[in-house]
């Protein structure tokens, strides 16, 4: 699967609220890193390893945001994977800035997905409204 079609398949994957489909790009040994995973879990690493626990931390995200929907803005292919930036609408931030993730993958699956946050996205997690 090319790339662009993974990011295709990706976020229409999460725009249609379809686990399976988002999750079927992931390895069964994958690492997930976000500031998503710290809010959650302060005493953590704010990383979620495997397949399963990545799973499950999306499934939560589905059900405690049920207007989410992720716009797109830039795909950057690279020789190890793929960065996407979009924005994540109906969630925290009224104004939502630019959420980056970057995917490393392995064989056609994902091994790897850091994100990354703007400040609007960072501000409005902690209540404090952004300029």
């Amino acid at each position: 699967m090319t790339h662009a079609r993974f990011v295709q398949d990706w976020l229409e994957g999460w725009n249609g609220r379809d686990l399976d489909r988002i999750m079927r790009h992931y390895a069964e040994t994958a690492v997930f890193q976000s500031p998503s995973v710290l809010v959650m879990h302060p005493d953590g690493d704010g990383v979620v390893r495997g397949r399963a626990a990545i799973r499950d931390l999306y499934a939560a995200a589905l059900a405690r945001f049920p207007q989410l929907r992720f716009e797109l803005e830039d795909v950057i292919e690279r020789p190890y994977g793929v960065i996407v930036v979009y924005r994540k609408l109906n969630v925290f931030a009224d104004r939502p800035g630019l959420t980056v993730e970057a995917f490393e993958i392995t064989g056609g699956l994902v091994t790897r997905n850091v994100v990354y946050w703007a400040v609007e996205e960072v501000a409005s997690r902690f209540g404090r409204p952004h300029p």
